[in-house]
């Protein structure tokens, strides 16, 4: 219990440069959504569920890998 709370601890702290992942994907889902959309609106609604998905998604692949590398 202990490694996931170092895990998240050092997932927050300022200083680590994965909080450039946000801008990124938050770039990359608008662009990505404009393609698809003619309505700002439209856009805005799925280029934040895109985000959030992908976000999501990111996230729980890294907590996956993080307590597999804890199992060897």
């Amino acid at each position: 219990m202990d490694a996931l709370l170092d895990f998240f601890a050092s997932i927050l702290a300022p200083s680590n440069p994965l909080w450039l992942y946000y801008p990124l994907c938050a770039a990359a889902a608008v662009v990505y959504k404009a393609t698809k959309f003619d309505e700002p609106r439209d856009i805005a609604r799925a280029a934040l569920l895109f985000f959030l998905h992908v976000t999501g998604g990111m996230f729980a692949l890294a907590v996956l890998t993080y307590l597999v590398s804890l199992a060897f």
